[in-house]
């Protein structure tokens, strides 16, 4: 007898006003099974993750577990049921040590209201035991790297006898060794009979760790497949269609333009900063895209952080435009017309809870003062040209920015710096939590930058981006810039051996 899955959603729907966010849509996981759940941003990806978790009540279908129905909309019924989720952005309280976090609101107790420090202590590590995780159970989670961040939330969601545990983007800020670390620890549930939902934009990682995958497009799951029998053209074309899919093969083939139109916008010469960088010289030219690749922790970003003005560099010049450059704030960099794009957009780039078009003109204010005043009108023109041409959906402009999916979010971040037409535009981790979909879409926003003769410096961990986009390529290996290579003239497999990484 084939024993039923241990979550199944049959008929899910789910309607907002004249929203349809979701159509009848089935999704189930067996015990031992990683199964994929891909899609654009506004796929419904989320909203169905979040009936499964209780906290959305849908407009149509059900959910059994183990062949039994549940009661819907109550995210407590679904934690007994053993149903736990691990987001992108952790869930844990920073400040309190391993051990709490685990058992956190549910603490084993001794008579009297006591906790129970002794069982859970050992609850906790028969569970590590078991599982192959190794933490610190004193260690303070503020103090523990991003990859052991996670495993302190697959331990709580143990804790908590999970059965099924939805993982939603949980890569995003990883270094690929701690994605194989995370996946080492996937495969140490599977083999224990937990079933995982695998919620990613990166397809590498789907084909690596997951079984199975359902496959959804405009609230409507198109696909369910197992991984062995999908390739990565196909599975791009199902999740955006066959337009955009060629647009983004495309991307890749596109004309590489090394050096630019030979005018050096930007030169860097013995850039120093103690305990960070050191020896850093390299050229970025007008009408050329220049990426810096590495793993994390290579401190590309310190490096480019200290060329906006947000840190300082101790020893080395800058030259910008010929002329000698210290930027001694952002504020200095921006006058000078260079735009910055954070890697974390929620922490550093954009306010969210200022709306579209607020965003949009934040970088060129001055442009629309007039008698010391806004010119209201004048930003509300510019930002309505800028939601149409980069595709910003929906096409709202007094829509929040938190309100927006990662993607649009992404594009609302980059147009608030091309608003500004900059000659330097530089970008940390322009893609990371973004669909293959918006993905093209911003490749080819760069590409338009570069051709309007603006000089481009992009700094990504992703191998593939980099290939996909750069005229040049340099490498960064703790702290110090190795190589620098054309981009028509070098190999995926030659950048991963400067880089120090295996293929693997």
């Amino acid at each position: 007898m084939v024993e039923p899955p241990l979550i199944r959603g049959i008929g899910l729907g789910k309607v907002y006003g004249n929203l349809v966010a979701l159509d009848d849509a089935d999704l189930s996981v067996r015990a031992g099974e990683v199964r994929a759940l891909i899609g654009s941003n506004g796929a419904g990806k989320s909203t169905l993750i979040k009936i499964l978790t209780g906290a959305v009540m849908p407009t149509a279908g059900s959910v059994e577990m183990a062949g039994e129905p549940v009661r819907l909309g109550s995210p407590p019924e679904m934690i007994r049921r053993g149903v736990a989720c691990i987001y992108q952005h952790s869930n844990l309280a920073p400040a309190m040590p391993v051990l709490d976090n685990i058992f956190l609101g549910r603490q084993p107790t001794l008579g009297f209201g006591f906790v129970d420090r002794k069982r859970q202590r050992r609850e906790a590590r028969e569970l590590m035991q078991r599982f192959a995780i190794d933490l610190d159970l004193d260690a303070t989670v503020a103090a523990l790297p991003t990859v052991k961040q996670k495993e302190v939330e697959i331990l709580k969601a143990l804790a908590l006898d999970a059965k099924v545990i939805l993982m939603d983007e949980p890569t995003g800020w990883l270094a690929a060794a701690d994605v194989r670390k995370l996946h080492a620890s996937i495969r140490a549930l599977k083999a224990r009979g937990v079933g995982i939902v695998y919620i990613s934009h990166m397809l590498d990682e789907i084909f690596a760790v997951c079984d199975t995958m359902t496959v959804m497009r405009d609230g409507h799951v198109i696909a369910e497949v197992d991984v062995a029998d999908m390739d990565r053209p196909r599975l791009v074309a199902l999740m955006v269609g066959d337009d955009l899919a060629k647009s983004s093969a495309g991307a890749s083939l596109a004309k590489r333009i090394p050096r630019g139109n030979g005018i050096v916008r930007l030169r860097c010469r013995g850039l120093g900063k103690r305990g960070l960088f050191r020896d850093i010289s390299f050229d970025v030219n007008a009408g050329e895209i220049f990426c810096i690749t590495g793993l994390i922790g290579s401190k590309r970003t310190e490096l480019i952080r200290s060329l906006f003005g947000a840190d300082r560099f101790d020893s080395g010049s800058v030259e910008f435009d010929g002329k000698p450059a210290v930027f001694r704030n952002p504020s200095q960099a921006i006058g000078a017309s260079i735009g910055f794009v954070p890697e974390d957009r929620h922490r550093d780039g954009l306010m969210l809870g200022l709306s579209v078009a607020e965003n949009l003109v934040m970088s060129a204010l001055g442009r629309y003062r007039r008698f010391g005043l806004l010119d209201r009108r004048k930003m509300a023109d510019a930002s309505r040209r800028s939601v149409s041409s980069l595709d910003i959906q929906p096409p709202d402009g007094d829509k929040q920015v938190r309100l927006l999916s990662g993607g649009n979010q992404q594009k609302v971040l980059i147009g608030k710096w091309l608003s500004l037409s900059p000659r330097l535009i530089i970008l940390d981790e322009p893609t990371v939590g973004v669909d293959v979909g918006a993905k093209a879409e911003i490749y080819a926003m760069l590409r338009a930058e570069r051709d309007r003769g603006a000089a481009v410096l992009v700094v990504s961990s992703d191998i593939e981006e980099v290939m996909t986009i750069a005229d040049r390529v340099a490498i960064m290996v703790a702290g110090k810039l190795t190589a620098v290579h054309d981009a028509d003239k070098v190999t995926r497999a030659e950048i991963i051996r400067d880089i120090g990484e295996s293929a693997a």
